[in-house]
Parts: structure tokens; sequence; C-alpha cells
């Protein structure tokens, strides 16, 4: 029998979420020479979170690939993706590679022809390498997925949950 980790993972993410919560606001409320010390720590964090994210998103995608996505429901996050990815692509604040990958997603998303459930899929698959981009361009995936992709992060929770 399969171990189910999501809820582990999810339960750690949490866990380092809250730390890095506490940790940034005492950065922001900190003597200026504490602030490389709190730095230091908010990197040993985000660098402890890394596999835990990782990991998240490719129980996603492998669950994903067990379910039945309804047409309607991709939809709305295909609709989603579409509308924000484009503005996003010319937004200096992130890196060529997130850039590129947001390209990526939104070439996958806008295939005519293909069913939204596929499309869905295959811009989830592409999701993992974000990560692994995201953490190396500073980008909080959570705060990023959530501000910019709503839709989306709400349709993974249920997924998750499934």
């Amino acid at each position: 029998m399969l171990v189910d980790r999501l809820p582990q993972v999810e339960k750690s993410l949490t866990r380092f979420r809250k730390q890095l919560d506490g940790k940034e606001n005492a950065l922001t409320s900190a003597r200026s020479e504490d602030w490389a010390t709190l730095e230091l720590q908010i990197d040993d964090l985000k660098a402890k979170m890394r596999p835990f994210e990782i990991e998240y998103w490719q129980i996603l995608v492998e669950r994903s690939a067990m379910f039945e996505i309804a047409d309607s429901e991709a939809e709305k996050v295909i609709v989603e993706i579409v509308e924000r990815v484009e503005p996003l692509q010319y937004n200096p604040q992130y890196s060529p590679e997130i850039l590129d990958l947001l390209q990526k997603i939104y070439s996958e998303v806008s295939k005519p022809g293909t069913p939204a459930a596929a499309k869905l899929k295959g811009m989830l698959s592409l999701l993992p390498p974000f990560v692994n981009l995201s953490y190396e361009a500073e980008i909080d995936t959570e705060n990023f997925l959530l501000t910019h992709f709503p839709t989306f992060r709400g349709w993974a929770r249920v997924l998750a949950k499934k």
C-alpha cells in the first residue's frame, strides 16, 4: 500500500511558510545590524523548503494524470492563465527563465483545437521546473501563484484533496 505523502508535504510546507513569515516580519522591524543574519536565515528556510515544493508539484502532476478533469473546470483555469500570463511576460521583476517558462505555459494553453483538460494537464506538467526556477529567481511560488493565478491555485488545492 502506498502512503499518501501529500498531507505530510503540505504540513511541512505550512510550517516552513509560518517560519518564513516570522523571519520576514522580523526583518522589517529589526535593527540594520541584524538584517544580514535574518536574510541568511530566510535563505536557509527557502533552501529547506525547495525539496518539499518540488515534491508537492510532482504529486499534483501525478494526480492530474490519474483524474479526469472536466473541460468546464479546466476552461476557467485556462482563461485565467491566458489573461494573466501575457502581461506578466513583460514584467522586468521576473528573471528571463521565469518569463520563458510563462511563455511556454501560455503557448501550451493557447493551442487551438486541443481540449481544455488536455491543455491544463500539459500546463501542469510544465510547473515542476517552474518551482526550481522560482527559487533561483527568489520568487515565492505560493504567493506568486496565489497573486497571479488564484483560480489555478484553488483548482490545485481541489486536486490535492482528491
